[in-house]
């Protein structure tokens, strides 16, 4: 999938200024005429990576992301520029133009993650309340049914990304209000009849999962119980159904479909305001493509306002990825009533 990420990114250097990127858009990443947030963060993690190749600190640790307008059809044009550099990291400005239109604001902090810079330890930090046992991925991958987790994927009219992901779900659902928990693997075909065909030929990259960390359910959906096309509870509810429907089911993933014509019956829309996305350490693409688990949290949703924790790990509970976000949760006809763009 990252390969795939990296296509559809389609990075290009501008002739002339040497800090100056663009940045195409796809039809994975669109819902309605706006783009997915995660991808064009990824974009602008792919342009500071990119500037930074061939110096000292190649990595981006830390990268805090305004997003002051909503991104649309079009390409986009990244402009970086070095606010300092020091002896152990870099820190970097990028925007994020459409059309001259001003659109996303970064800043970020690079490192170099093979140089050591001071002690290791290990710690017993853990995800609290404890997601449920580790699957048996060489199971699932054999097509048979998980005792403690059930599989799906999302298909539908809008972000067509989610079909290309598998989706490992709390078989017992979502017990926490406001914990959503899920382990995710890139597929490699769009085809209902697939029970399970990896993604081998993509890999997995640190562009990918600073993506990730945006490809989110609706956590204000599973908070207020709207029974929307990205709720938690009715993502898992249909995806129970349709296993325990026949027996030939168990083990292959349900296909739970969106419709764009569901979407525009929501109450309410999410905005992300900012985006904050630390990366633990560089990810290898050459590793192969891996099992995600991804805890969501939302910690408040208050009169429209809502935090978000995002916690990223590996198979082996290996802590890849932290990210904050904070959302506007809007009434539904600011997005959708006739005549009117959207608006934050």
């Amino acid at each position: 999938m990252a390969k795939t990420l990296h296509k559809q990114i389609n990075l290009q250097k501008v002739q002339g200024p040497d800090n100056t990127y663009t940045c195409d858009w796809h039809t994975d990443w669109a819902f309605g005429i706006t783009l997915h947030g995660g991808c064009t963060a990824a974009g602008i993690y792919s342009a500071l990576t990119t500037h930074l190749a061939h110096t000292p600190h190649p990595d981006i640790l830390k990268l805090h992301l305004e997003f002051l307008r909503p991104c649309t059809r079009e390409a986009s044009t990244i402009t970086i520029t070095t606010l300092r550099t020091g002896a152990t990291s870099t820190t970097l400005q990028a925007t994020l133009t459409q059309s001259s239109n001003f659109k996303i604001l970064a800043i970020a902090t690079a490192i170099n993650f093979n140089t050591p810079l001071g002690p290791s330890s290990p710690s017993e930090w853990t995800l609290l309340p404890p997601p449920n046992p580790l699957p048996n991925f060489k199971a699932i991958e054999s097509n048979q049914k998980d005792p403690n987790w059930v599989m799906g994927r999302i298909k539908g009219e809008f972000l067509p990304f989610t079909d290309r992901m598998l989706i490992l779900a709390p078989r017992q659902g979502h017990t926490t209000n406001g914990v959503h928990d899920g382990w995710y693997k890139f597929l490699y075909a769009n085809n209902d009849d697939e029970e399970y065909s990896p993604d081998y030929e993509g890999g997995v990259d640190n562009t990918l999962l600073t993506f990730l960390a945006d490809a989110l359910p609706s956590m204000s959906d599973m908070l207020m119980r709207t029974g929307g096309v990205y709720d938690p509870h009715g993502i898992h509810s249909k995806m129970v159904a349709w296993e325990s429907a026949d027996t030939r089911n168990q083990g292959r993933p349900a296909v739970v479909r969106n419709l764009l014509k569901d979407a525009m019956k929501a109450e309410a829309f999410s905005n992300t305001v900012t985006l904050d996305v630390e990366l633990k350490k560089r990810v290898d693409p050459n590793r192969g493509n891996g099992w995600f688990l991804i805890r969501t949290t939302a910690k408040m949703l208050e009169k429209g306002r809502m935090d978000v924790d995002v916690v990223i790990a590996d198979e082996n509970m290996e802590l890849l990825v932290v990210a904050q976000q904070t959302v506007l949760v809007l009434e539904a006809g600011r997005k959708f009533s006739k005549g009117r763009k959207a608006a934050l």
